[in-house]
């Protein structure tokens, strides 16, 4: 699908991997709205781009409903939905409030789930449409994530399988973005998109991508057609190992988070 002229919307897309998709699309021809909690940075990085912005809680289905309604309004039919807001919790999953892990659900998935009730009928319509998907490698490779955050990225790739297999023969190009650690607020970096602290020295290590890699790989693979978007190749080749042989997996794994929790002594 060509992008020029095309009406693409990126929640969260005023920082981190949103703005970098933002910017992306924009250099490839997109009219780009920029969805964002913080109306200021939704603003700013609309303004770099040309394109408008919108604050949005995608945790409401109503927002979705208002800002897919604002983006049609101004630049015509969604063409490119991005959805990409998202953040972590921080409870050990037996301690969580209902409140904070429907919170967590709401936005990691469920706006996922909004966001394509609202713009799959029209891309069904036209014959096309792309339906980006911000995941996380927690979504294939389960690791020390927090309980609501793992629940939740498993849901949404998920719910983004379900797309692909009931409409990619219509038109509708469903890519996940399963990165491990990315050079982003959730990592260390201020309001601004530049690294602090100890994201330099993980950076240093070579175990971490920038933002920009990750939204040009992301719009490569769904130009190509392709359903996952792994900026970290180890990824796929633990989900391999993992898909081969699940309870060596789920032993492994359950050892190595032992040893990380203990400071290095295994658990007995």
């Amino acid at each position: 699908m060509q992008l020029d002229g095309r009406c693409a919307v990126v929640t969260g897309g005023g920082h981190g991997i949103g703005r970098a998709l933002a910017e992306e699309l924009a250099a490839r021809g997109a009219r780009v709205v920029v969805a964002d909690l913080n109306g200021e940075r939704a603003q700013k990085i609309a303004t770099r781009v040309g394109g408008i912005a919108v604050r949005s809680d995608v945790g409401s289905p109503d927002s979705i409903t208002a800002l897919v309604a604002r983006a049609e309004d101004i630049f015509g039919p969604v063409a490119v939905f991005c959805s990409n807001a998202g953040f972590s919790d921080t409870g050990d999953g037996l301690t969580e409030s209902p409140e904070e892990i429907r919170r967590i659900v709401d936005v990691n998935l469920l706006a996922h789930v909004w966001a394509a009730q609202e713009v799959l009928p029209g891309m069904l319509e036209r014959g096309e449409g792309w339906l980006i998907q911000t995941i996380s490698s927690a979504a294939l490779i389960t690791g020390p994530s927090f309980m609501g955050y793992t629940l939740s990225k498993h849901g949404a790739l998920g719910f983004a399988e379900w797309l692909a297999l009931n409409y990619a023969h219509r038109g509708i190009q469903v890519t996940c973005l399963c990165p491990n650690a990315v050079n982003t607020g959730m990592l260390g970096r201020n309001e601004d998109d530049e690294s602090i602290g100890a994201t330099q020295d993980l950076i240093a290590l070579g175990d971490v991508v920038e933002p920009e890699d990750c939204a040009r790989l992301t719009l490569d693979a769904a130009q190509a057609g392709k359903f996952l978007a792994l900026p970290h190749p180890r990824v796929g080749e633990s989900f391999l190992r993992k898909a081969t042989d699940y309870d060596a997996w789920l032993q492994r794994t359950n050892q190595r988070l032992q040893r990380m929790n203990t400071g290095g002594q295994s658990i007995r």
